[in-house]
C-alpha cells in the first residue's frame, strides 16, 4: 500500500499502515485519526497524530474568517 495523505482538509500527515486508517462508509476517503474522520465535530477536537498541527490551522482558520 503506497502512502497516502489524510483526507482531512487541514491535515497534511500521510496515512502510513492500516491502523491509522479510518474509512467512512461510502467513500474512499482515508484519515490519520478518528478527529480528523469527524471532520473535527464541536468546533476543534485535536488531531491523535503526532506532530499533526491540523487542530492549531482550523483554529487559525476560524479567527480568519470574516
Amino acid at each position: 500500500m503506497s502512502a497516502q495523505t489524510c483526507a482531512c482538509p487541514h491535515c497534511d500527515c500521510a496515512v502510513q499502515s492500516r491502523q491509522w486508517v479510518h474509512e467512512v462508509a461510502g467513500d474512499d476517503l482515508l484519515y490519520c485519526c478518528e478527529a480528523c474522520m469527524q471532520r473535527h465535530p464541536k468546533g476543534m477536537v485535536q488531531c491523535q497524530s503526532a506532530g499533526c498541527d491540523c487542530g492549531e490551522r482550523v483554529a487559525r482558520e476560524r479567527e480568519q474568517a470574516p
